[in-house]
């Protein structure tokens, strides 16, 4: 299957190494122009580099920020205003006793896996809908339905991304259907 994406740019969270750099090297072989995000320049910059060597001529922009705090969205959102395809990708996972996990460290768990895809989600799915064309993925995990009781905070982060799914399904008043 061919997906052509010419013309299109493309946003991948957390897309430094693993997943996310694998996705962002098959978003530029289909023709996006891919935005890569790390949090900071050094890892931004390796992973552009990283795609352009798999998918030579590939158009492709690394930016630092920590899309997990306000600033870092409200610099990626500075930096590239309009995408046509974003990939929540972004996550933080660890093992730990579930007894001892801090507040600090739940907080941590919601910024980094399901808020910062809804602060993008919001501030990009607009211009797509006005432009009558866009794709918004949120990448998700077995442990949303399996949760694994030394990851319960991952789990748990990554059940609500099932759960916003299911809302999304619903048009926001006001909102005609397309």
């Amino acid at each position: 299957m061919r997906i052509d994406l010419e013309g299109r740019t493309a946003l991948v969270t957390g897309s430094a190494q693993g997943i996310g750099l694998a996705i962002a090297r098959t978003l530029a072989a289909c023709g996006a122009s891919v935005v890569v995000n790390g949090r900071s320049a050094g890892t931004a910059q390796r992973a552009a580099r990283d795609v352009r060597a798999h998918v030579p001529g590939a158009q492709v922009t690394g930016i630092a920020a920590d899309l997990a705090t306000d600033d870092g969205s409200a610099a990626m959102l500075d930096a590239v205003p309009d995408v046509d395809v974003l990939v929540n990708n972004l996550g933080i996972f660890a093992s730990e006793d579930p007894l001892e996990i801090d507040d600090d460290t739940w907080r941590r768990y919601l910024e980094v896996n399901v808020l910062a895809g809804v602060r993008l989600t919001r501030a990009y799915l607009p211009g797509m809908m006005e432009r009558g064309w866009g794709r918004v993925q949120f990448i998700g995990s077995d442990s949303a339905v399996a949760i694994p009781a030394e990851m319960i905070h991952y789990g748990v982060t990554k059940t609500a991304l099932l759960a916003s799914r299911a809302g999304s399904r619903r048009r926001p008043p006001g909102r005609a259907s397309r």
